[in-house]
């Protein structure tokens, strides 16, 4: 058996080959007996639409996290170095 699953993944500028894992979103099965063939497509609409917010969600965190950081280490950096007191 198998599950589909997406991963969020940073990918090196200089190397398409190298990328790094940030977040992994499993897919969840769907057992199609358990499916009523009135509902079916809203049941399947339904996953679709929380499972991509899911995605989407932690995909924008992790681009923010990103921008944080550059934006906290550039103000770091407006500072000039401490050479210790007196």
């Amino acid at each position: 058996m198998s599950q589909l699953r997406v991963i969020v993944c940073r990918v090196d500028d200089k190397d398409n080959d190298k990328m790094t894992e940030i977040a992994a979103f499993n897919i969840p099965e769907m057992d199609i007996s358990e499916l009523k063939p009135d509902t079916a497509l809203d049941e399947l609409e339904a996953t679709t639409q929380q499972v991509g917010q899911k995605i989407l969600r932690g995909l924008f965190q992790a681009r923010w996290n990103e921008v944080d950081k550059e934006l906290a280490e550039a103000y770091r950096q407006s500072f000039p170095p401490w050479t210790g007191c007196g």
